[in-house]
């Protein structure tokens, strides 16, 4: 169910490459000068589909085979420029034997998820082992755990939109701090419109892979 959002991804990628010149790092760019996005459960297709559309080289990863099949079939509808700019990838992104997603997520210029609150922890602990600094979180709709307090204020992260969160928001404004979660990422909150959000992963951000 990603299509409501594929307006906001669009908006949000043009915010995102305007803003961030310095985000075409050749060194990590094997492609020659696109950039690299990469869908951690990319459902029908729409937003690979559509970073494609923007000349991102756009990886997708989907664990259910249905969604897999049928974003494989609407593939065939894009452009020939769009098509190669895409791949789609039926895995889970949690196995650990899946080498495929490490090394897109290390390469990673952009990353999107959209997966549900309780999961959300586990996708931040991925995106904090693999990816480097200075890449990109797009968030559809949910929250993603940051482990900087100032961050997380800033960004009012409450105890019922991330499992395990630790500041309490009540009528819109922060509450008690009971403690520091390790879980969650190094980054800060650059965007926000509607229900998507943009992260920028920090320097306190290091690939362990």
């Amino acid at each position: 169910a990603r299509g409501a959002g594929s307006s906001n991804m669009l908006e949000a990628a043009k915010s995102m490459t305007s803003q961030k010149c310095d985000m075409q790092q050749p060194e990590r760019n094997k492609r020659g000068n696109k950039l690299n996005f990469v869908d951690l459960g990319s459902g029908d297709g729409t937003a690979v589909f559509t970073a494609a559309s923007l000349n991102w080289y756009a990886t997708g990863m989907e664990l259910n085979p249905t969604l897999w099949l049928i974003s494989s079939l609407r593939r065939w509808g894009l452009s020939k420029e769009a098509r190669m700019n895409c791949k789609l990838i039926y895995a889970d992104m949690f196995d650990a034997s899946q080498t495929t997603t490490h090394k897109s997520l290390r390469e990673a210029n952009c990353v999107m998820i959209f997966g549900v609150a309780p999961l959300m922890p586990q996708i931040a602990e991925l995106i904090q082992s693999n990816c480097q600094p200075r890449s990109f979180v797009m968030a559809y709709r949910f929250r993603v755990p940051l482990m900087n307090l100032n961050e997380c204020r800033r960004d009012k992260v409450g105890k019922e939109d991330v499992a395990g969160r630790i500041v309490s928001v009540a009528s819109g404004e922060e509450s008690t701090v009971e403690g520091v979660q390790s879980t969650g990422i190094n980054g800060r909150l650059i965007y926000e419109e509607e229900e998507m959000r943009i992260y920028e992963l920090t320097d306190g951000n290091k690939s362990h892979l």
